[in-house]
């Protein structure tokens, strides 16, 4: 979501790997790690789950957290979140050029959310929890309905806000919103993976999948991939 457009970004260089190829690729890697949580079914702790007390109960979560069940969810997501931001600020700072090829940068983004969701997969084999333990349901929820009103916001000026009609008074905002979006959404996308352990139900399965395709779209910053 820039306002760049697929004429004004530079032709890739020989050589170097098209982002669309990536997004292929990244594409498939969330397929196949959606089905590795599937098929690790067998192998998740057998929980005797706390009953369920309404709206505002999550289900899956520890009934007696330990202190290494909450380390290991608070900390995958705090590195996750750091590194992420990490890597949005040095993108931007150092002014990079829009591209159809993937960038060095890109490269990494995409190795560090790979670790990071295989390593959250490991940990919900071994220590089960999220960081639902200590958070309410709301706050998941919240992160991403700030994520769907800035999208409204930044496409305004383009697509309108309703029936293809814009808002005068939200151009500036939803300019400001378009150049630093990446750490909201980040924080939004990583927050909400991190909430859940890897459950195998329809509904966490399609969650976890959909969580990852957003993951892929920001990782491919500053390239074509992105606007895809």
């Amino acid at each position: 979501m820039t306002d760049t457009t697929p004429e004004q970004m530079s032709e890739k260089p020989s050589g170097e790997m098209s982002s669309s190829i990536g997004l292929a690729w990244g594409v498939a890697f969330c397929i196949g790690y959606t089905a590795l949580i599937y098929f690790l079914k067998p192998m998740l702790p057998q929980i005797d789950f706390a009953p369920d007390t309404g709206a505002t109960h999550y289900f899956w979560k520890l009934p007696d957290p330990t202190f290494w069940s909450r380390a290991t969810a608070w900390g995958g997501y705090i590195l996750h979140q750091a590194t992420i931001w990490g890597m949005i600020y040095y993108a931007q700072t150092n002014k990079l050029s829009y591209t159809k090829a993937l960038q060095p940068i890109n490269i990494l983004i995409l190795g560090a959310n790979a670790l990071f969701v295989l390593l959250h997969l490991l940990q919900t084999q071994i220590w089960y929890d999220g960081t639902a333990q200590d958070t309410h349901i709301m706050t998941s929820q919240g992160s991403v309905i700030i994520m769907l009103v800035m999208i409204l916001i930044m496409e305004n000026k383009r697509r309108g806000l309703a029936f293809g009609k814009s808002v005068g008074f939200l151009v500036e905002p939803g300019r400001v919103m378009r150049k630093y979006h990446g750490y909201i959404f980040s924080w939004a996308v990583i927050y909400t993976f991190w909430y859940h352990p890897m459950e195998t139900s329809v509904g966490h399965l399609m969650g976890t999948f959909y969580t990852c395709m957003i993951m892929l779209q920001g990782s491919l910053i500053f390239t074509r991939g992105s606007c895809e």
